[in-house]
């Protein structure tokens, strides 16, 4: 599957795929730990804020730092702080270490997710990039999918084995360091790709670029943090579901995510990428209008699968085809834009949703489907025209 993209490639593909088994892991994890810990979901947002708008803010200064360091260099500085903030994270150390650990996995998440995607990019051949990030996504959802279901029965496990709440969801959490443990021995043996321009020649051609490919995604940022991170303590609160039944749905999202990707670079090659991406969200955006309105824990679950595969399976297509609108300087720069624009409408989101839910379980649904329908057409519309 993986040979014709060189060694490289293959070699942070695979530790990319691997280490997502404990990425998902820990996100999927996290709310019922602070909950645990005695944590409301107006704090929980605080936490999911912090975190997000760091990553927005070292995001851009993602694309500069690997100007100066390379790609290998920032990534690797990006997992050591990564690995920190997972460690603390874990301990019982309050809420001012839990607020540090947060901060350090949100720097860890602003260096590394735009020099990934500029990284992967420069190491597989132009007319192969939309199959190499669609593969590299869907080997990491599968290994995501794994992942989501240990992190749904272990937590009961260990109780079960006469351990306390707290410390049976803080030993789960604690595997998330494993993600580390295949990220960075693989960086150390990579070789880094050749960056020939140590700056970016700003231009009102190239704003404007990053600019149409940042307000969509600003959009769906918003919408995303209102909702996703509380989908866990969503189906917990409105159908009383324990952590094992939750943790089954997300396994089952995440396997059919995985696959589904590897049939969507034949599909990319027949629509072309932009009624790809268009096509998908907007069926994602029905659902979600439509999902508080269902009052069966298998259908809502049904649903919400459908609407993950349809929004998400779309991304690495997303993020192919902005990379070849931009040089080798400017990928990962912006990258790093989007995705700030991105995670700070996220953050702010994540502080909307945290007050949203504490009022309703349906409101942050509409307003997500709301800015989703908008992001979609106004993708759309800036991108038809470049559809091939």
């Amino acid at each position: 599957m993986l040979n014709s993209y060189g060694r490289d490639a293959r070699i942070i593909i695979t530790a990319n795929a691997l280490g997502q088994t404990f990425l998902q892991f820990s996100f999927f994890i996290i709310p019922f730990y602070l909950k645990a810990l005695g944590y409301g979901t107006g704090m929980m947002g605080t936490f999911f804020s912090l975190q997000t708008v760091t990553a927005g803010l070292f995001f851009l200064f993602a694309g500069p730092l690997s100007l100066r360091l390379g790609y290998k260099r920032t990534l690797l500085i990006s997992a050591l702080l990564g690995l920190t903030g997972r460690f603390l994270q874990v301990l019982d150390g309050g809420t001012l270490v839990l607020l540090t650990g947060f901060l350090l996995v949100g720097i860890n998440m602003g260096l590394r997710q735009p020099n990934f995607s500029a990284f992967l990019s420069e190491l597989v051949p132009a007319e192969r990039r939309h199959e190499a990030f669609s593969r590299s996504f869907g080997l990491g959802t599968l290994f995501n999918a794994f992942g989501i279901l240990l992190a749904g029965v272990l937590p009961e496990y260990l109780t079960g084995r006469n351990l306390g709440e707290v410390q049976a969801y803080r030993a789960t959490v604690a595997i998330a360091l494993l993600q580390f443990a295949f990220v960075i021995p693989a960086l150390m043996v990579v070789r880094d790709a050749p960056v020939r321009g140590k700056r970016v020649r700003w231009r009102k051609e190239l704003v404007m670029r990053i600019l149409k490919f940042s307000l969509p995604s600003a959009l769906i940022g918003l919408g995303a943090g209102i909702t996703i991170p509380y989908m866990s303590i969503y189906f917990n609160l409105r159908f009383g579901k324990n952590l094992a039944s939750i943790g089954g749905v997300f396994f089952v999202m995440q396997l059919a995510m995985g696959l589904g990707s590897f049939l969507l670079p034949g599909l990319v090659k027949r629509m072309g990428p932009v009624k790809v991406i268009t096509y998908f969200q907007g069926a994602a955006t029905f659902l979600f209008l439509v999902f508080p309105s269902i009052g069966t824990f298998i259908l809502a679950a049904t649903v919400y699968i459908a609407r993950a595969i349809l929004m998400n399976i779309v991304w690495p297509v997303n993020t192919s085809f902005m990379m070849g609108f931009f040089s080798t300087e400017e990928k990962a720069t912006a990258s790093g834009i989007r995705q700030a624009f991105s995670t700070f409408m996220r953050g702010a989101g994540n502080y909307l949703g945290g007050m949203l839910f504490a009022t309703s379980l349906s409101y942050p649904f509409y307003a997500t489907a709301l800015l989703y329908g908008v992001a979609t057409a106004v993708f759309y519309s800036f991108f038809i025209k470049n559809n091939r």
